[in-house]
């Protein structure tokens, strides 16, 4: 016999208040998950670093051949005020992605300072895809290079490749990256057998009383 006073409900049913009871709890723990996953994504997110571009003057001196392959011209450049902090960013951590909307500084056509070995496009090449892979760090974004910046940090000092074939090539490469910055009259490239020498003497607007060399051993 059942006291009197307590309720008696029909059995394989749960009582009302406990249906809401666990329906609240079950809720709660799900806003719970929610916000957490919020969280850790946004903490994701910000890890990435901004790239702030802006405008600069500067145009290519070969226009027609930097439209014909695609080269990147001067209208945006990262702010020279992004520090990049090594410390912060394992650059060796990362992996090669292919992007198609960059473009690249420079290409085999223009950059008269390419050797025919090294040229892909003179040696038979007609594809351009391999221009679009960059490489991606996996906790922060690399800077897009900038010759203007990189040739005022090194105004007035000598910088040397050292080595062989391989050497040669990452030298050709570094003078492209920054010669087409630099008025045709302000360079210059002495070829030699030993070692060859680019030398720029006007830098950012403004001729310079020292110069700058990149030199090939």
């Amino acid at each position: 016999m059942i006291p009197s006073g307590i309720m008696k409900y029909p059995r394989g049913k749960l009582p009302l208040p406990i249906i809401v009871i666990t329906t609240c709890v079950l809720v709660f723990v799900a806003i719970l998950y929610v916000e957490r996953l919020s969280f850790l994504s946004s903490k994701s997110i910000f890890k990435f670093k901004p790239c702030p571009r802006k405008t600069t003057k500067t145009k290519s001196s070969d226009k027609k051949a930097d439209e014909e392959v695609g080269v990147v011209n001067a209208s945006t450049w990262i702010d020279d005020r992004f520090d990049f902090d090594p410390e912060e960013c394992n650059v060796a951590n990362g992996k090669w992605v292919f992007n198609h909307s960059i473009k690249p500084l420079y290409s085999d056509i223009s950059c008269p300072y390419i050797d025919r070995q090294f040229s892909c496009v003179k040696n038979g090449r007609n594809d351009s895809d391999y221009h679009h892979w960059e490489w991606q760090p996996e906790d922060c974004t690399l800077p897009r290079f900038n010759p203007e910046l990189t040739l005022r940090k090194l105004q007035g000092k000598r910088l040397l490749f050292v080595g062989d074939s391989l050497q040669r090539n990452q030298w050709e490469s570094f003078v492209c990256l920054v010669e087409w910055v630099i008025p045709h009259k302000h360079k210059s490239m002495q070829l030699g057998r030993v070692h060859s020498v680019f030398t720029a003497k006007h830098i950012g607007g403004e001729c310079l009383g020292h110069k700058l060399q990149i030199c090939k051993s």
